[in-house]
């Protein structure tokens, strides 16, 4: 699922606005290199649910050492 960057039409809207023409198809190139590793590196559903829990477990385990202090201190005290 990677959306396609017209690369013709883009070096065609460059060559137009003076850039020269292998300049602009390098340019076109670039962009759509570009672009296609932008999509590849977005979070999907399934990286954002995985992180979710990771979140909650760590969220978890510092509740957990929280008490744990909390309790520890507490029998210190005569």
């Amino acid at each position: 699922m990677s959306p396609a960057t017209d690369t013709l039409r883009t070096a065609q809207t460059l060559t137009e606005a003076g850039v020269p023409e292998r300049q602009a198809a390098a340019h076109a190139r670039a962009i759509d290199e570009a672009m296609a590793e932008a999509v590849g590196n977005l979070a999907t559903r399934a990286d954002l649910t995985a992180l979710r829990a990771d979140m909650y477990r760590a969220l978890w385990i510092q509740g957990g050492v929280i008490i744990g202090a909390v309790v520890a201190l507490v029998r210190l005290i005569p």
